[in-house]
């Protein structure tokens, strides 16, 4: 690489798309992760060609070019730039490329000069159809894999029907064909949306097709719990500050209160006025210096808080960490639940699943990040 070339490096990566990576990518690796979403990818010299665009070979960044591009923590990185082979990819295949190859390999994207992590976005799996599946035929199969809803939520699915466990709501607006929804997991049938590059293969005769959208389900009484907590929240909050406006209106009314005196007091003769005046004077200087303790006093106060805040206690840091690791695990699990279920429906009604970014799910492990570091 020459030194325009490298002069030029960091605002190409920046304004991306980018995957950047922890470790350099095998070849054959990457090739895979980009055949997952265009099964037609394939290798053009050192690059790939991929949908429309290029990956292009991975190149190592040492400190002074992670520090342009905002990355000062990491020593190396390697990153693959995703360029458009002629016009613009179609849906940003590129974009969604880039991440799709962080999200796989470990690393993170960046893309006109925000950086993105991935495996930090929530994600619902897909199943991609050739059209909209009967319920005669899809209920069975959601039978078997959803965990059965007790009751049908009469607010959230005023038109549901209950029917062996699953909710069943035929909307037929929009894009929108049905919803169905068992305990904790809600599919979502819509239809006419453009065929993506991980179908053509398989249906090079179709034009549009179906997707089925694998989501977590809302309860409406816990909706209704949040904006019943956020109203007190705010409730509280109002109140607090009404305290605080008065409690600072107190102090302004005496000081006006003891200016009013002082000029009510001036009234006398001239030895008085002298005589109050020193009075005043030494009266002020006392009323200093008890301010100026105060002030030492309240400073301290103030430094002393700091330091106890500074002074974080590891008990409390320990029991945030181990919070975070439990929600994590969880996420996970719970992402897990709806890969299967989109495995699931693809092998029973003929379907490809994938992930949001278009990237095909053989197996449920699938969807979750760093499968293929």
């Amino acid at each position: 690489m020459g030194w325009f070339s490298k002069l030029l490096l960091p605002g190409r990566l920046r304004t991306g798309p980018t995957a950047l990576l922890p470790a350099r990518p095998d070849p054959k690796t990457l090739l895979a992760v980009a055949q997952l979403a265009d099964p037609e990818a394939r290798t053009d010299g050192d690059d790939i060609l991929a949908g429309g665009s290029r990956i292009e070979v991975p190149v190592e960044l040492t400190g002074d070019v992670l520090a342009k591009l905002g990355v000062p923590d990491s020593d190396t990185l390697w990153a693959c730039r995703i360029a458009a082979e002629g016009p613009l990819p179609v849906d940003f295949f590129d974009k969604s490329l880039a991440e799709g190859i962080a999200y796989r390999l470990g690393g993170w994207s960046l893309c006109q000069g925000e950086p993105l992590d991935p495996a930090e976005e929530t994600v619902d799996p897909l199943v991609y159809l050739p059209a909209v599946p009967e319920p005669e035929e899809i209920l069975p199969v959601l039978t078997e894999a959803l965990r059965h809803a007790d009751a049908v939520d009469a607010e959230r699915w005023p038109d549901g029907e209950l029917i062996e466990g699953v909710v069943h709501v035929s909307v037929r607006r929009g894009r929108v064909a049905d919803v169905y929804a068992g305990a904790d997991v809600q599919v979502t049938i819509e239809e006419g949306h453009r065929l993506p590059l991980a179908a053509q293969t398989r249906w090079p005769y179709l034009t549009e097709i179906a997707i089925a959208r694998v989501s977590p389900v809302v309860r409406t009484e816990e909706t209704g719990a949040d904006d019943a907590a956020g109203a007190a929240s705010g409730e509280a909050a109002d109140g607090t500050t009404e305290d605080v406006a008065g409690a600072d209106a107190a102090p302004l009314d005496g000081h006006a209160d003891t200016t009013s005196d002082a000029d009510a007091g001036s009234g006398t003769d001239a030895t008085a006025d002298t005589g109050s005046a020193a009075d005043t004077g030494s009266a002020a200087d006392a009323d200093s210096g008890s301010d100026a303790d105060a002030t030492s006093d309240t400073g301290s106060a103030a430094d002393a808080g700091a330091n106890s805040d500074t002074d974080a206690d590891p008990d409390v840091e320990d029991t945030a960490s181990e919070t975070d690791a439990e929600d994590a695990d969880e996420a996970r699990a719970a992402l897990l639940v709806r890969a299967d279920v989109a495995v699931t429906l693809a092998n029973a009604l003929r379907g490809i699943a994938a992930d949001s970014r278009g990237f095909q799910l053989a197996e449920p492990a699938d969807a979750l990040p760093g499968g293929y570091a």
